[in-house]
């Protein structure tokens, strides 16, 4: 038994995270929220970090608007499910609901970053 121990950790390790990807993958195609715009969120963890790294920000966003659409997508950055809007019209719709509809913050990754303690509203 001994023998085969060095060859199973790495197998689980390896095997982990593809099985929590497929989890996250059946919930999200179970959810059906029609009410989300279109784009992916990346892997589980870590979304689409990478991606947006590798690539610089205005490269990023511009191949997802090309890609889904070109007033909002989804993603997922910073451990945090995010919506971006796109041109005229999104910008539109940001400064014309006066934060009735949407409102700005900060994920929490940041704001462990800043040192915000978590009863400060940053809102």
């Amino acid at each position: 038994m001994e023998i085969f121990l060095p060859y199973v950790i790495p197998l689980l390790l390896l095997l982990l995270p593809m099985f929590l990807y497929l989890i996250s993958f059946m919930l999200e195609k179970g959810s059906g929220n029609k009410n989300l715009p279109p784009g992916t969120r990346g892997w589980p963890v870590l979304g689409e970090n990478m991606e947006m790294a590798l690539l610089s920000p205005p490269k990023f966003i511009k191949d997802r608007m090309e890609k889904y659409s070109q007033d909002v997508f989804q993603t997922s950055l910073l451990g945090e499910r995010t919506a971006v809007f796109c041109g005229a019209k999104g910008n539109k719709f940001l400064f014309a609901n006066e934060y009735k509809l949407v409102t700005s913050w900060l994920p929490k990754s940041m704001r462990k970053v800043f040192i915000f303690p978590d009863f400060v509203d940053t809102n």
